[in-house]
């Protein structure tokens, strides 16, 4: 009998306990569910300064890593850069290629731009299925020494004061940290100070702003009071009534050391005795996961950070109906460390003189470690600083808050109590996630509308009866970029209409040729989606503010700038040679007929009926057409093959008879069926011309012809040599206030790269950065300066 009780009891705890973990299952599979089909992306550009004149050139490179543990992501093949306007226009655009996660390349400023502050941004085609609150983005100053005009001051935005009850709740007679932060109307952090009333204007409690605004105090909301707080901004003063609290629901409060985060969940009394769970997750990834009971109107969890990821995880409180009621952000400090040192042979040079740089990469033992980096060396003085943010602060925290970061460094270089205080601020006042709870706990399959570039450009577009305006289901479109290294797609429009190309390596801005595969669906409208983004996120940038103090350094690089233009012209024209895949689309033909090979025929009717004996030529009143030889039965097939000119579909073979034979270089012939896409072909006759452009004379006139930029190619950057007496003492001056610039640098499994180059004929202090990542996601930065003085 003891041992039937003893057994009973047991299956019952078991039971029990089963029970109370089974919604914590529940919600480990929906995330995991809905985390396995939403990868994101994560990119970080390095460029190699930040202030501009219109004419130079900005030089980037781009890191790509997975959003989760920031290891070198290889989804996307082509980046997008832009540079915005205050207005939020686009003012360049480019594509860049990336191999294995990286990708650099160089944008020259228009001489016609504008003087003011500009915003590059980066995504891929895979981001823009997400908010464009994560592309990548930061500020550029860009200086018109040409069209200087009289300063435009900023508007006189008002300041503002923003709260934020931590964990998102205010409760009715539940204490609760009350975060705030103030900021001018360009989203910069304002000190202030002030105090808390109720309607009979009696003090509750007061605060002070600790770091760029924000600041945090204590408040216990009763019923029937309403509160206001009284807040002195600089020169001016508002008065602004805080949120209502709530009748019912849960407070949570965070209270760190450092090695456990302890989480107090006060609640209303409807919900004692009730169970709560806890999910903490660092970047999508679950790393905690508990649950408890309410007893008396609180509970307490317990955190050891040793379970959190390094940088922003989430903490997110759910009911007992598994519905998210509060969340909450902290910041562990990064464990382990991607140590980058730079170390130049002096501290001090002549003008063109060699400097020889050592890099060496270690982690947190002092081990050599392989890196990925990127380096620039320029000049710093008043109108160009050193960066504020760098991988290290983007990755760990710029990218996973919203809004503008003031000073990231600050964060990452002080170490203390009033850091982290002032980090925890920032994190109680500028938190978000990069998913929404609902989209997991109701099981909400993500709809993509971008397909990842993972060969090449994605080209979409959509297929609308004209007459209707309803989309068009399973209509054969086909696509095609002329010339003679063109190229070609086929894609079948799905049931909302939406087709999709692939395309490889295409660097040359061209024409896309749209045209329907059969001459039924002329009826239907084709429309191309811009390939550049339409979303933005929202942002108001400052005006470019210009000293007197400065006037002298900007007449000193204006002058610099117009001498390497006019000198150094050339040498921004050099481009690394990139190799091209020039293959066709259906590799190499089974016959190839180079038409200089045979004596030249005076139609192209002959040609074809002597030399090309795959094709056969038929003639029915005045109109042509062609069979290919099927070489597998040696027989025709009965269907026609697909005929293109210059990568040209062409629909009537009497537009190929009527060609002018001189002009024609060779015809390919696929004599199979060809499968491309979900379309089949009974062969290929492919027809190339010596211009590769008589195609675009052949379009059909139900085409659709849009512009189409092909991948940047790559400008090669322009380091001088005075390793010779002659080079040194050479006349023509050298006015480079950017030095070196390496995209490309690997330190080996011995963790050391050497690299060297020439100062210039500036006089001055120059910064060294160097920047990049290891392939397990550990990102670094290291700066280090130097001085150029006296004459040669």
């Amino acid at each position: 009998m003891k041992r039937c009780v003893g057994l009973f009891i047991f299956l019952l705890l078991g039971s029990l306990i089963h029970a109370q973990n089974q919604p914590l299952d529940n919600l480990q599979q929906q995330f995991n569910n809905y985390q396995s089909g939403t990868l994101q992306e994560k990119l970080y550009v390095h460029t190699d300064k930040t202030f501009y004149l219109a004419g130079e050139t900005i030089w980037f490179k781009i890191y790509a890593v997975d959003a989760s543990f920031h290891k070198p992501l290889s989804t996307s093949s082509i980046a997008y850069i832009e540079i915005l306007n205050k207005d939020l226009k686009p003012v360049i655009q480019s594509k860049v290629f990336m191999s294995a996660g990286n990708g650099d390349g160089s944008v020259s400023i228009p001489g016609f731009l504008a003087s003011g502050n500009y915003v590059l941004r980066a995504y891929t085609n895979w981001m823009k299925n997400f908010s464009p609150d994560f592309y990548y983005e930061h500020t550029l100053h860009i200086v018109n020494t040409l069209k200087l005009s009289a300063a435009i001051p900023d508007i006189k935005l008002p300041s503002v004061i923003q709260f934020f009850p931590e964990g998102g709740n205010e409760v009715f007679g539940l204490p609760g940290k009350i975060a705030f932060k103030a900021s001018d109307g360009y989203g910069r952090g304002v000190d202030c100070s002030g105090v808390i009333v109720n309607q009979q204007n009696d003090t509750i409690v007061r605060f002070q702003s600790v770091h760029n605004g924000m600041g945090y105090f204590q408040l216990k909301p009763e019923r029937n009071v309403s509160y206001f707080a009284l807040v002195r901004l600089g020169d001016s003063a508002i008065k602004q009534k805080l949120p209502d609290a709530a009748d019912h629901g849960f407070v949570m409060n965070v209270n760190a050391t450092a090695d456990i985060l302890q989480i107090t969940v006060n609640a209303t009394s409807e919900f004692n005795n009730l169970p709560v769970y806890l999910i903490s997750q660092t970047r999508q990834v679950i790393r905690n996961i508990q649950s408890s009971v309410i007893k008396e109107g609180v509970t307490v969890f317990t955190i050891n950070k040793k379970d959190l990821g390094d940088g922003i995880s989430s903490l997110t409180l759910f009911n007992p109906s598994r519905q998210p009621v509060g969340e909450r952000l902290v910041f562990k400090r990064p464990a382990e460390s991607f140590t980058i040192l730079a170390k130049t042979d002096q501290s001090v040079y002549n003008t063109r003189k060699p400097i020889r740089v050592d890099v060496t990469t270690s982690n947190s033992y002092n081990q050599p470690l392989t890196g990925n980096l990127s380096m620039s060396v320029f000049m710093i003085d008043s109108l160009q600083h050193i960066p504020e943010q760098s991988i290290v602060t983007y990755l760990y925290l710029n990218s996973d808050l919203k809004g503008r970061i003031e000073s990231p460094e600050y964060y990452f270089s002080n170490i203390g109590k009033q850091a982290d205080d002032a980090l925890d601020n920032l994190l109680l006042t500028q938190g978000w996630r990069r998913f929404k709870w609902s989209d997991i706990t109701e099981s909400k399959k993500p709809a993509f509308e971008f397909l990842p570039e993972l060969e090449g450009a994605v080209v979409n577009g959509k297929i609308i009866n004209r007459q209707t305006g309803a989309p068009v289901g399973s209509s054969g479109v086909w696509l095609s970029i002329p010339g003679e290294d063109y190229a070609f797609s086929s894609a079948t429009s799905d049931a909302q209409g939406v087709v999709h190309f692939g395309f490889k390596d295409i660097y040359k801005n061209n024409a896309l040729v749209v045209q329907p595969a059969l001459q039924k669906d002329s009826i239907n409208r084709i429309d191309i989606t811009p390939a550049y983004s339409d979303k933005f996120a929202s942002a108001t940038m400052r005006t470019l503010d210009l000293s007197k103090n400065q006037e002298s350094w900007l007449v000193n690089r204006s002058i610099g700038n117009q001498v390497e233009n006019t000198y150094g012209i050339e040498r921004k024209r050099r481009y690394v040679n990139q190799y091209t895949d020039t293959t066709s689309f259906y590799g190499r033909p089974d016959k190839q007929y180079n038409l200089d090979d045979f004596t030249r025929f005076q139609t192209m009717e002959e040609v074809l009926r002597e030399y090309v004996e795959d094709v056969r030529v038929r003639k029915e009143g005045e109109k042509y057409s062609f069979k290919v030889r099927n070489r597998l039965f040696n027989t025709y097939f009965e269907e026609d093959p697909l005929i293109l000119l210059d990568g040209i579909p062409i629909t009537d073979a009497s537009k190929i008879v009527a060609l002018d034979p001189q002009k024609i270089k060779r015809i390919e012939v696929v004599t199979h069926n060809y499968y491309l896409g979900s379309s089949e072909f009974a062969g290929i006759v492919n027809v190339k011309s010596f211009s590769g452009e008589i195609g675009a004379t052949q379009i059909d006139p139900n085409s659709l012809v849009v512009e189409f930029d092909g991948l940047q190619q790559q400008r090669e950057f322009y380091s001088p040599q005075y390793a010779s007496r002659e080079a040194e003492e050479n006349h023509m001056p050298d006015f480079r206030n950017l030095l070196y610039w390496a995209p490309r640098i690997s330190t080996g499994p011995d963790g050391k790269s050497q690299l060297s180059f020439y100062s210039s004929d500036l006089k001055g202090k120059f910064a060294l950065i160097v920047q990049g990542i290891t392939a397990d996601g550990l990102p670094g930065r290291t700066i280090s300066q130097f001085e150029v003085t006296d004459s040669r």
